[in-house]
């Protein structure tokens, strides 16, 4: 399993609550984590964002320029 933790600049939340037809922003990354992920459930998802800043903050983990390169990369 690979962790990775992405920022969003806002044009990118905009693109993902445009993609996902959510007007929040919390609402429009879940549901696009749910395609995403979808053997995942919530409880998964929130371990695995845990493991991400604890792998973050030891200075692991995959870093990308933007998160539409993150959003590819997790598509893939």
């Amino acid at each position: 399993m690979t962790s990775v933790t992405v920022q969003f600049s806002d044009q990118e939340i905009k693109l993902l609550k445009t993609r996902t037809g959510e007007i929040d922003t919390e609402a429009a990354l879940k549901a696009w984590v749910d395609r995403a992920n979808p053997k995942r459930t919530s409880a998964e998802l929130r371990t695995a964002l845990k493991n991400s800043l604890k792998e973050e903050a030891a200075g692991k983990g995959r870093r990308f320029r933007s998160g539409h390169q993150a959003i590819r990369w997790l598509e893939s």
